[in-house]
């Protein structure tokens, strides 16, 4: 796994053996019907997964190169056009106070669903130029059932003593 690691990053560490090598013949057996069939059950205990995204919030947002216009007059606010690095859409800011407008890449205003399907990735993203890439994570394993298992063995064992001395003592009396 160590070979990824300059191709994906850190994120290499989070990923199972499973999914860097899928069709690892170690984790494949014989099917009746002849032919290699990966196997869901094993003979040990398999471990909870859950799925995580390839990236976090933070780094999904867009990344912007901004400038400011020409302003219109004294008492008008101040324009801006903001250029995502990344995926290159471009936002048209204070037209009016806190009015935002997606632009395409000749500076013409979006077609409305277009339009407010980009201002929604505006402030937190996710910039499209990231796909949207999950993959399968194990939960560390619970230590709860183990402890709670241990405290029951625990009273079972200090009942066990008590009830012994109890009939010990109805015995030695009688």
């Amino acid at each position: 796994m160590r070979f990824m690691t300059p191709f994906f990053g850190a994120k290499v560490d989070e990923i199972s053996s499973m999914q860097a090598r899928p069709l690892d013949p170690h984790m494949l057996h014989k099917s009746s019907i002849g032919g290699n069939v990966q196997s869901s059950a094993t003979l040990e205990r398999v471990p909870r997964t859950r799925r995580r995204m390839a990236f976090t919030v933070e780094e999904t947002r867009h990344h912007y190169a901004i400038e400011a216009l020409e302003k219109p007059g004294s008492f008008r606010p101040q324009p801006y056009l903001y250029t995502c690095v990344r995926c290159r859409w471009i936002f048209r800011l204070n037209d009016s106070r806190g009015s935002i407008i997606a632009l395409d890449g000749l500076g013409r205003r979006l077609a409305e669903p277009e339009n407010a399907k980009r201002i929604v990735t505006f402030h937190r993203g996710p910039c499209p130029a990231f796909p949207l890439h999950e993959y399968v994570v194990p939960e560390p394993e619970s230590r709860l059932p183990k402890l709670v298992s241990k405290l029951v063995d625990m009273l079972r064992g200090l009942t066990d003593r008590h009830r012994s001395r109890t009939r010990q003592q109805e015995t030695t009396a009688a």
